[in-house]
């Protein structure tokens, strides 16, 4: 693997702040309601569903948004696998930063429940009941989105694969 290209990824992916941003609240969003879904039997098929859904989905629209970028790239002489790594940085960064996120969101909703618990705030009960994960089901969530992130990244390949270089050089 070519640890050079995955961190270079990593960078290229803040250039799309706005996309990045969103995707973070998403997957977080998703990983909170993963994990709520593996507690509770009834809710565990739909949300690894939902989970593959918005993995797949996410990857394919980063090929669609790079789509120019990958053909300069392969103007440049980059292969198809130095094109995946390109895709599987942006999608790494963004679940492990929605990953830190749940966990400190996590952590700081247990520490205010614990620390003002005397008082008997029903509010920050609801808020850790909602918001707080465990951290076995955290780890568990962390790695079925990342499984379920291959199916998505194959197509975005497929799909990157196809571009031609000679894109790069046209007009839009």
């Amino acid at each position: 693997m070519n640890w050079r290209i995955l961190l270079k990824s990593m960078k290229f992916a803040f250039r799309a702040k706005k996309r990045v941003f969103f995707f973070i609240v998403v997957y977080a969003i998703l990983f909170v309601w993963v994990a709520k879904g593996l507690t509770v039997p009834i809710l565990g098929i739909p949300s690894i569903v939902m989970a593959f859904i918005v993995a797949t989905a996410y990857a394919i629209l980063i090929a669609q948004f790079r789509r120019r970028d990958i053909a300069i790239l392969k103007c440049v002489s980059w292969s198809n696998a130095e094109v995946l790594l390109l895709l599987v940085g942006e999608v790494v960064l963004v679940s492990v930063s929605a990953f830190l996120v749940v966990f400190q969101v996590s952590v700081e909703i247990l520490g205010l429940a614990a620390y003002f618990g005397a008082v008997g705030s029903s509010f920050l009960e609801q808020l850790k009941e909602l918001v707080s994960v465990e951290a076995g089901a955290m780890g568990v969530t962390l790695f079925y989105i990342v499984v379920l992130q291959i199916p998505g990244l194959v197509l975005a390949q497929l799909r990157a694969m196809r571009i031609p270089p000679m894109q790069a050089l046209r007009e839009e």
